[in-house]
């Protein structure tokens, strides 16, 4: 027997047939809706991520370049400071060629000494000084006469292995303004600094590129080369006041006195006098002159006459050959103490003392800030602009048909001059790293290496300079 369908199973169900199917369209606007702010959220977060990318390298960037100039400026202190040390030693050792002629005249002419000596009453408290010079210069007088005269073997030694001293000091002094020269010419220009930050963006990323501000990078004109042969003249004053200065005391002078008694009418105005020293005349020559010379007055037929004797002398220079000057130097003022000895002994042994083996080519060229004043703002600064080209960046590089106008251009899909940019400016300044001794401020200068790098805003110039990189479109 077939059995029968229920009734109510074969009814259709048109109501629900009707409304399959309605919440895919929605569905669908949902997804596409999605997937599009989360292209928007991806596109803007690698967007952002890539402008931090840029904005950190360009601090990086301009830091270090500009970190890379002081050091050049601290380059410069520590070689002025090592070429004055050569320029001393040069002047230490003429003054102690001229000091060891000096003690062989002292030594031949001892006879002399010692007639002087115990010719003139001195005052109680001098002749302890007076029996030592007694007592170095006789005494060397016996040992050289002992030696068979070895004291002038030992002072041509001397004098050979000084001049060589000499010859070296002034070739490192001139190698060391050579090597400053060399520096500033690759870091005056920039091209250096360029190099410089495209290989540390490289580094960071290879599509960056970066590039340097010509025209508010203003190292070039923070310093200057002290010529000799410049517009102005003979600029090498600075660094002649500076060794000058930096001289030690038995360079600088070497002066004594011993006094005699004021007896009339047996003798007065008694006077052994020492004088000596080193000094620069001009740029080119370091001279030294040493003499020693007996003076008093003694009475003769009812006048005071004086007696003057030359005891000891010697000169020795260094100088470069076609720049020898005829001036005078203080030289412990022996001019005016000692005029027989200086004029007539001591300035014509010059001409042969200690040349045969010294080579001096002059005081060196070296770098010096443009402006010593003051008031003068003894800074520069370096901007760095670093930028990757739109078609580089890592993103969907989808743009949308709405695009934003005016100061919204910079969140823009389709970046100014096609490139996604940053920028930043960092400067070199002088600062102490802490106060000085005797309390006083310490001025910039070359000759102090307390040069360091920071960073700080950019300048009006700088974003005008940006700005014609990337449609006129100005960074904020």
């Amino acid at each position: 027997m077939a059995s029968v369908p229920h009734p109510l199973a074969a009814r259709p169900t048109r109501r629900a047939d009707r409304n399959c199917g309605q919440a895919l369209v929605l569905g669908l606007f949902f997804l596409f809706a999605t997937a599009a702010v989360l292209l928007l959220m991806f596109n803007t977060g690698r967007t952002t991520d890539e402008k931090m990318r840029l904005t950190n390298a360009a601090d990086a960037v301009a830091w270090s370049v500009a970190t890379v100039e002081a050091r050049a400026l601290n380059y410069d202190a520590y070689t002025n400071r090592a070429i004055v040390a050569n320029e001393v030693a040069v002047a230490q050792a003429i003054s102690l060629i001229s000091w060891m002629h000096y003690f062989e005249t002292a030594v031949e002419n001892s006879p002399t000494l010692n007639q002087v000596a115990s010719s003139w009453l001195y005052k109680p408290g001098e002749y302890l000084r007076l029996l030592q010079l007694l007592a170095g210069v006789n005494g060397t007088a016996y040992l050289a006469v002992g030696s068979g005269g070895s004291l002038r073997a030992i002072v041509e030694s001397l004098d050979a292995a000084l001049g060589a001293i000499t010859t070296t000091h002034d070739a490192v002094a001139g190698t060391l303004a050579a090597s400053q020269q060399i520096m500033h010419a690759s870091l005056d220009t920039g091209i250096t600094q360029t190099g410089l930050a495209n290989k540390l963006v490289h580094r960071i990323d290879p599509d960056m590129l970066a590039a340097v501000n010509p025209i508010s990078h203003d190292f070039r004109r923070l310093t200057r080369a002290m010529a000799k042969d410049s517009p102005q003249g003979d600029e090498r004053g600075r660094v002649a006041d500076v060794t000058l200065r930096s001289r030690d005391a038995f360079t600088r002078e070497r002066v004594w006195s011993i006094r005699g008694l004021n007896l009339p009418p047996l003798q007065r105005k008694v006077e052994l006098k020492r004088r000596g020293g080193t000094e620069l005349i001009g740029y080119d020559e370091w001279r030294a002159l040493d003499t020693l010379e007996h003076e008093g007055q003694r009475m003769k037929r009812w006048r005071w006459r004086w007696r003057r004797t030359p005891l000891a002398w010697a000169g020795a220079s260094a100088a470069h050959e076609a720049e020898t000057e005829a001036g005078r130097g203080h030289h412990g003022n022996t001019y005016a103490s000692n005029p027989l000895t200086t004029l007539h002994l001591a300035e014509p042994s010059l001409a042969t003392t200690g040349k045969a083996t010294t080579r001096f080519g002059g005081l060196p060229e070296t770098r010096e800030l443009r402006e010593l004043s003051p008031a003068a703002d003894q800074r520069s600064g370096v901007t760095v602009r670093v930028a990757k080209a739109r078609d580089r960046m890592r993103s969907s590089g989808g743009t949308g048909s709405v695009q934003p106008n005016g100061a919204l251009r910079m969140f823009e899909a389709d970046a100014p001059g096609g490139q996604l940019a940053a920028m930043a400016r960092a400067e070199v300044f002088f600062e102490r790293p802490a106060p000085r001794s005797d309390r006083k401020a310490e001025r910039a200068s070359l000759y102090s290496p307390y040069w360091h790098a920071r960073l700080t805003a950019v300048t009006a110039v700088d974003r005008g300079w940006a700005a014609a990189q990337q449609d006129g479109m100005v960074l904020p």
